[in-house]
């Protein structure tokens, strides 16, 4: 692995401008680089809210763990989100896809070959530099560079600084063909510099279908009321699962929120600074009135997830450090900090079981906990949609 901040970018015929480095959230991190390449400068905060903002979609684990049990705090996946913002942004993007891996590279090769740097998507668990257990098909990077002679493509992902991987390892990612998100070699093109921001209406229509989101889908584990079905059940479990089930689905949870690029607090954050930013557009009562309920929501998600991997023993406060650690040193990226991440890694089924092993003596009190800080959560989150709908 190469040292991202220190490595050197390589020239040559595959090679092309990444924009930068670093960001917050997979995709709108990878479309603010494609539009720096192209000189429009528009801050993730605003691509976040444009495309839709937050929601709520929960999948239970498939049966015989094929994979766990996942949730979504943004407002739809994959290809859903990323052409509304596309749309928003008045661009017309084509989503490519191939199963054939040959068409592929040879698609990659010569759009780099004309200078332009590439959205791809990619099954995480195939970069090294994730070190992920599980499978995610839906993640967004930014190729700028391929090295044939060494084998080496270059990535600008959510790191610091550029990331080198086995041109085979890309490969196999893109190709991956495991649940959840398949990436079927997708990437995306468009006239990316004609892209501009919308007037005022357009920030209304994207507070509008973040509104629906909340408060309108007719399936069960989406929007709020999937919310408050995915609460109840974590609160069930916890009183009557297996402690190692308990234990998966609380840390599962806490990952999802707090670390799958979200910004932290299940997008809310990220969402948060969309509606400061967005002042200019949206000014007035009920803008005020959205940051105020916003702020509310964010303290909600804080505290829940205070609950999502407790102070219930020792075990439980060195699982959360651990989590918090390796968190960090893999968004660092350097040789040095993703050496420190395998470590940690390896503590963690220790802890998992440690943690399992406190579990029992705190099973009503945490089960009363999570139900409130659910229910304190709900609350807010029907203040805020409130709040958008008077946008």
């Amino acid at each position: 692995m190469t040292s991202p901040g220190t490595a050197p970018v390589p020239g040559g015929p595959l090679a092309a401008d990444p924009g930068e480095f670093g960001g917050a959230h997979c995709e709108t991190s990878s479309l603010r680089k494609q539009l720096l390449v192209n000189g429009v400068d528009i801050g993730e905060p605003l691509l976040f809210g444009l495309g839709g903002g937050i929601g709520f979609w929960y999948q239970p684990s498939a049966p015989g763990g094929v994979f766990r049990s996942m949730t979504s705090t943004r407002n739809g996946p994959f290809p859903l989100f990323i052409t509304r913002l596309c749309r928003a942004l008045g661009l017309d993007v084509t989503v490519h896809r191939t199963d054939d891996p040959d068409r592929a590279l040879h698609e990659l090769r010569e759009e780099l070959a004309a200078g332009r740097p590439v959205i791809c998507y990619v099954d995480l668990f195939h970069l090294p530099y994730f070190q992920a257990s599980r499978h995610f098909g839906g993640h967004a990077v930014v190729v700028h560079a391929l090295d044939e002679k060494t084998g080496t493509a270059w990535i600008s992902d959510r790191c610091p600084g550029p990331m080198a991987v086995p041109v085979e390892a890309l490969a196999t990612a893109r190709a991956s063909t495991h649940q959840p998100f398949p990436p079927a070699h997708a990437w995306l093109s468009a006239d990316w510099s004609t892209a501009r921001l919308p007037d005022e209406d357009g920030f209304r229509e994207a507070v509008r279908t973040c509104h629906a989101a909340l408060t309108q889908s007719t399936l069960p584990n989406e929007g709020l009321a999937g919310l408050a079905a995915f609460g109840a059940e974590l609160t069930h479990d916890i009183r009557t699962a297996p402690a190692e089930r308990v234990v998966d689905r609380l840390t599962a949870a806490h990952i999802d929120f707090e670390f799958a690029g979200t910004g932290g607090s299940g997008f809310r954050n990220l969402y948060g600074d969309f509606l400061a930013e967005a002042g200019p557009w949206l000014s007035g009562p009920a803008h005020t009135a959205a940051l105020a309920a916003i702020e509310e929501a964010r303290a909600a998600w804080v505290a829940l997830d205070d609950l999502l991997v407790p102070d219930a023993g020792e075990a439980w406060k060195e699982l959360r450090e651990t989590y918090r650690e390796r968190e960090d040193a893999l968004r660092s990226g350097t040789p040095d900090h993703l050496a420190k991440a395998t470590v940690l890694t390896a503590r963690l089924p220790r802890l998992r079981a440690d943690a399992a092993g406190e579990l029992d003596g705190h099973r009503d009190r945490l089960a009363e906990e999570t139900g409130a800080a659910f229910r304190r959560l709900l609350r807010t989150e029907r203040l805020l949609a409130d709040a958008l709908s008077r946008i």
